[in-house]
């Protein structure tokens, strides 16, 4: 589906919380289990801080594939309950790993964005959209964990589009090395951008610095910040969407050149 874009006060926000299971992830799952389906592989298995997954186990049936779905402990309430109804899901304190691990026990698709060049492909998709809602676009800002909707969004777009990772300043992996203006911090609202392990850290920077754009880390009162505006202005978003509107703000304080046209992504919906 095609998803709004929508200008208040100059700024662009591109509702991706408004796929049918309220993330960005709806654009790569059903495009990777298709693919699946296409190869005769019937088992796949998924680690996810919670939109994946709610994504996967949404369209997983569709595609005749038995999916299982490792979280931690720490999965936001929220999320853990919109999977409530789903009997695959294991609960593990080292996901990623013991996810990885099954799936070479069971012969399981690892259903993971980063290390699939199809997830990239579909959100190719995403940056075409983008420059058919908005053609004098200027800017993008990402919130970032694994980078692939970034990565995916700019083989699409023109690099004289500036593109901007946003990071919080807990896990700023890619951040650090363009940002020096922040104080690190042991705690983030954005509980989907944890990530430690990047496969696609090297490119990440590579298309970053192709688009001659930067790197942010937020402090979480900033990220908090620009969710109480979001709200104010009736946008339902979860708080990487807040991230990357908090990432924007920096910009503008750094005095980066953000243009006139720049787009804030809105990669999932508020889960309260």
């Amino acid at each position: 589906m095609t998803t709004p874009l929508i200008n208040i006060d100059k700024l662009y926000f591109k509702r991706e919380d408004q796929n049918t299971t309220g993330s960005v992830k709806d654009r790569s799952i059903p495009t990777q289990l298709q693919n699946l389906q296409q190869q005769g592989i019937k088992k796949a298995v998924i680690s996810s801080t919670g939109n994946a997954a709610i994504s996967a186990s949404y369209y997983a049936p569709r595609f005749d594939i038995q999916l299982t779905i490792f979280v931690s402990p720490k999965i936001n309430p929220r999320k853990k309950n919109l999977l409530k109804n789903y009997s695959a899901v294991i609960s593990s304190h080292t996901p990623i790993s013991d996810a990885f691990k099954y799936s070479k026990e069971t012969n399981s698709f690892y259903l993971r964005q980063s290390t699939d060049p199809v997830a990239q492909d579909a959100y190719s998709i995403l940056g075409s959209e983008i420059i058919s809602q908005l053609p004098q676009c200027t800017s993008i800002y990402f919130p970032v964990g694994s980078g692939t909707t970034l990565v995916g969004v700019a083989k699409t777009i023109n690099p004289d589009i500036k593109i901007f990772a946003v990071q919080p300043a807990s896990h700023p992996s890619i951040a650090k090395k363009f940002d020096k203006s922040f104080l690190p911090e042991d705690y983030t609202s954005t509980d989907a951008l944890s990530v430690k392990f990047l496969p696609l850290k090297n490119q990440i920077i590579d298309t970053i610095n192709l688009h001659h754009g930067s790197a942010l880390a937020i402090q979480d009162q900033d990220t908090q910040d620009a969710f109480q505006w979001l709200k104010d202005h009736q946008i339902n978003s979860s708080p990487e969407g807040a991230l990357a509107l908090a990432g924007y703000y920096k910009a503008k304080r750094q005095k980066l050149d953000t243009g006139d046209f720049p787009i804030i992504i809105i990669t999932g919906a508020n889960r309260e």
